[in-house]
């Protein structure tokens, strides 16, 4: 909980620049995760990592929601697969 909660923290102060580009972004948490677990799990005698901008490095787009999409999904459902072969 405490790893989760200092990724979380460590998240929320990046800061990504939204330029003129097609999508938005936001930081990939998983990666963000195992950097700021080897920051953790890192000794005195190493320099210390550069958390904020190995985060920054891992930034995913937004898949946007289309907006006036006019075809609608079509869910098909499975059927119950009855088990009554296997009683022998």
């Amino acid at each position: 909980m405490i790893l989760y909660n200092f990724a979380e923290m460590m998240t929320s102060h990046v800061v990504i620049s939204q330029m003129d580009k097609r999508h938005q972004y936001q930081v990939n948490f998983t990666v963000a995760v195992l950097v700021c677990r080897q920051f953790l799990r890192s000794r005195g005698d190493e320099p210390p990592l550069d958390v904020e901008a190995l985060i920054r490095k891992n930034i995913l787009p937004i898949r946007p929601i289309r907006p006036g999409q006019k075809n609608t999904r079509k869910i098909r459902y499975k059927s119950a697969v009855s088990f009554v072969y296997r009683v022998a």
